[in-house]
């Protein structure tokens, strides 16, 4: 059997959540401009800044601490990208238990069936960096800071779930089980050459623990936070940038202005769809008041085949209620020039991302004794 390895995970969720920011990139490239622009020459094309995946750069090693010892520890140079929004992740691999490792656990009750994952050993204090981490970049923004935890077996279950391993992670921020831990009774704290495992319910992603002092998690599963902000984020500057290109080539052109905000507002319509069916998930089920406006672009029995998971049902809510905004400027716009300029694109404001674009780069200090192996083995989105 082929060995499982943690970077396999990392590189198909990463590809998965780039994809998924890009999305709405897809049906604005649809709207057939060449339809109408005359003179035809004059066709604008537009780009947007594509979201990209990177790895820590340590720029600085064994630096002469304040006393004078050799050895100091590492700086460390995060480059915030084109679009200037971070989210550190650390992908974890389970492990799928069947039986309770505890009679205090919460696998002790059934099902017992749970992923193991471990967040620190007796050899690698990766808690410790990441905490680090999250502290450095200072802040309520320390919340960037994740644990990727992917509900996935072995090579057979990850190619089943192909496409939809974003359903099936759990994303916790580091900083959320550092808080939880202090308001334990009695307080818990992390200790280093320790094993400390996260534990998450096979079945149910709200059972999860952590040891090796056992305590029910019960902080945030941040995956809504996330995927919302990565799509808002997107489908501004995806507007701001097709706006812009329709500026550029005002007064070049015959076209009709007012085809141009039908079309934005047919292509919105078939990126809302692509996200209902992405999360199989029908609009019935969401608490979102301007689907029942486009109830007659739903065919009858469309969603009908869709388990509605509640945690699906979560993102989506989340993830509609951050384009809100978006759909009332796109539904707003007709042929007035005044509507159709970028500067007008609302602007969307980040809950849980780090936003970076104030600095080209971001520098983090890491003690002497983090290993550099870890640091390197975190990864970064620039959305």
């Amino acid at each position: 059997m082929m060995e499982f390895h943690e970077k396999t995970l990392e590189l198909n969720i990463t590809h998965e959540l780039l994809n998924l920011a890009d999305s709405y990139f897809w049906f604005l490239k649809d709207i057939p401009l060449w339809d109408y622009w005359r003179p035809a020459h004059r066709l604008p094309f537009f780009n947007v800044p594509k979201s990209t995946a990177g790895g820590f750069h340590i720029t600085t090693e064994g630096k002469d601490d304040p006393t004078g010892n050799a050895g100091g520890g590492f700086d460390v140079r995060i480059k915030s990208g084109s679009g200037g929004h971070l989210l550190f992740i650390q992908y974890k691999k389970g492990d799928l238990q069947t039986s309770s490792p505890d009679p205090k656990s919460e696998f002790s009750k059934t099902p017992h069936d749970h992923f193991k994952f471990k967040i620190n050993s007796t050899s690698t204090n990766q808690h410790f960096v990441l905490r680090s981490l999250a502290n450095g970049i200072g802040g309520d923004k320390g919340n960037a800071v994740v644990y990727a935890f992917p509900l996935i077996e072995d090579m057979g279950d990850l190619e089943a779930n192909a496409g939809n391993l974003i359903r099936k992670t759990k994303f916790v921020s580091v900083a959320d089980i550092d808080k939880q831990a202090k308001t334990q009774t009695p307080k818990v704290s992390f200790k280093k050459n320790k094993e400390h495992n996260f534990r998450i319910g096979k079945f149910d992603m709200k059972r999860c623990e952590v040891n090796y002092f056992f305590f029910f998690f019960g902080g945030k599963d941040r995956t809504p936070e996330i995927i919302a902000d990565v799509i808002g984020v997107k489908v501004q500057e995806a507007l701001e940038s097709f706006l812009k290109s329709i500026e550029y080539n005002e007064g070049q052109s015959d076209a009709y202005k007012e085809f141009i905000a039908f079309q934005l507002r047919e292509s919105f319509i078939r990126y809302l769809k692509y996200l209902l069916h992405y999360f199989e998930v029908s609009p019935a089920k969401l608490s979102v008041v301007f689907l029942e406006k486009y109830a007659d672009y739903f065919y009858s029995g469309e969603f009908a085949s869709y388990d509605n998971q509640q945690r699906d049902i979560e993102i989506l809510n989340k993830v509609f209620n951050a384009l809100n905004e978006f759909e009332n400027f796109i539904t707003k716009l007709n042929s007035r020039e005044e509507n159709l300029y970028s500067k007008n694109v609302p602007r969307y404001l980040t809950e849980f991302l780090l936003d970076a674009r104030e600095s080209d780069a971001i520098n983090i200090r890491f003690e002497g004794e983090e290993s550099k192996e870890i640091i390197e083995g975190i990864s970064y989105l620039s959305i």
